[in-house]
């Protein structure tokens, strides 16, 4: 059965349409193509769903709608053997019979189930990657046994490294461990084949050396473009393969069962290990000495407490007393009146009065808080005589 196009498929006439049309387009054809709603034609009905299916999920998925439009021309040609640069004469190589055809396998009516028979999904790629794999490996043998034939074909490709066996797809009932292997080493796939056969020109019809190594030129760039688009194409099929492959979700919830498990014991573990320190603090007994200790510190700290006792001061005279009768007894002192007086006579200099709630607390008697500044200053003056007249008398008797 020839290849069809996708959009064709869904009956879209255009590959330029959005991905709500594609959706509306798909529901038409499901409905049309129903094998419940075609009993007349059941098989037919069958393989046109499996069709429609199949085109809805590749157009539905942006990047293998891009890479289905980028390939649509291949693969529409899928299954047709045709000679590299056919143009370039006779004599030129032609694509090895053994070349496989990938484009027909990026789809699901490459395979019927996911069985490990012939025509299941594990049995047909399983065979697809077993005979890319012997390929490879009888090249890389040739290559190994004689390098200097390789130089002189003009092979100037870069060097193909990696193991000499690549691994097998394996089946349903492959281990874990089978499985990453396959897609680790196949989805970073570097074919060792030449691609000779890609060659645009024969170097033999070439009539001068400067037209052979143009020829030459050309020549590799087609090998290095071919060797390129075989890697893409083998990469991308696995891709393609990987994302329908049960084995590869069932595997990926049971990682996750496995990392929710050892999160869950983790959790128990800190939960019991805090319990046991909760009822650790909860049975915790201070030693006899670290409570005679808060003991003598809470003693202490109520002596300075009783200690503490208030202070008195003279402002008018900037003295310190021990009790209050000391202070009351100072201020009914010759000296503190005199410097009350002293006091107030700077403030009614300074601001022109001396409101008498200023010097409350004083306990000041009023004849004396209503001495004038002269007497103040007379008092001042005689004081000062009498001291130099004692200075004078103590030289005298020197």
């Amino acid at each position: 059965m020839p290849a069809r196009c996708l959009y064709e498929i869904l009956g879209l006439e255009s590959m330029d349409v959005e991905e709500e049309a594609i959706k509306k387009a798909y529901k038409r054809q499901a409905l049309l193509w129903h094998p419940d709603k075609n009993s007349h034609r059941k098989e037919e009905a069958v393989e046109r769903f499996k069709e429609i299916q199949n085109a809805y999920e590749v157009l539905s998925d942006k990047h293998e709608r891009a890479w289905y439009d980028s390939h649509r021309d291949q693969i529409l040609r899928s299954g047709e053997r045709h000679q590299a640069g056919a143009s370039a004469g006779d004599g030129m190589p032609q694509k090895p019979a053994d070349e496989e055809d990938l484009y027909q396998y990026f789809t699901s009516a490459a395979y019927s189930g996911y069985g490990d028979g012939p025509k299941g999904f594990y049995g047909v790629y399983d065979a697809l990657f077993e005979r890319l794999a012997k390929q490879e490996g009888k090249v890389r043998e040739e290559r190994q046994a004689n390098k200097m034939s390789a130089t002189a074909a003009g092979s100037d490709d870069d060097d193909v490294s990696g193991s000499s066996r690549l691994p097998r797809f394996g089946c349903s009932q492959s281990s874990a461990a089978e499985v990453h292997a396959f897609y680790s080493e196949w989805s970073h796939f570097c074919t060792a084949k030449s691609f000779g056969w890609a060659d645009q020109y024969n170097l033999a019809s070439a009539p001068n050396r400067q037209v052979r190594r143009k020829m030459e030129d050309e020549n590799r760039k087609a090998r290095r473009a071919a060797r390129r688009e075989y890697n893409d194409a083998i990469r991308d099929l696995t891709g393609f393969v990987k994302k329908r492959d049960k084995r590869v979700a069932k595997f990926a919830a049971e990682e996750a069962a496995r990392r929710a498990e050892k999160a869950a014991i983790e959790e128990q573990k800190r939960q019991a290990e805090k319990a046991e320190r909760a009822a650790r603090a909860a049975a915790y007994e201070e030693a006899d000495w670290i409570k005679a200790s808060e003991e003598v510190l809470e003693e202490e700290s109520e002596e300075q407490e009783q200690e503490e006792v208030e202070i008195f001061f003279c402002v008018a005279c900037d003295k310190r007393f021990k009790s209050e009768k000391q202070l009351k007894n100072h201020e009914t002192s010759k000296k503190h009146a005199e410097m009350v007086a002293h006091l107030r006579a700077v403030l009614q200099a300074e601001e022109g009065c001396c409101p008498d709630d200023m010097l409350q607390g004083y306990n000041l008697p009023p004849e004396q808080g209503a001495a004038s500044t002269d007497q103040q200053g007379r008092g001042a003056r005689g004081k000062k005589a009498k001291n130099k007249r004692r200075q004078q008398q103590q030289q005298q008797q020197r």
